[in-house]
């Protein structure tokens, strides 16, 4: 890890954007990320990587339930 990026990590951990820091939903995905949505309440990493599939999933599951 290079000084800057070691610096960057610090200044987000101790700053005002601390508190968004989150861990991805999906449960075979080790990335974290900082929620800048309004409310607060984003899940994954990214919808187009984790949210996309968990939706798909969710979908499937639905599509076998009803027969």
């Amino acid at each position: 890890m290079t000084p800057l990026v070691a610096r960057e990590m610090v200044d987000l951990l101790s700053g005002p954007l601390s508190g968004r820091i989150r861990e991805c939903a999906s449960g075979d995905c080790p990335l974290v990320f900082v929620d800048s949505s309004r409310p607060g309440a984003r899940r994954w990493c990214a919808m187009e990587r984790c949210g996309n599939r968990h939706k798909l999933r969710a979908l499937r599951a639905r599509r076998v339930a009803e027969g």
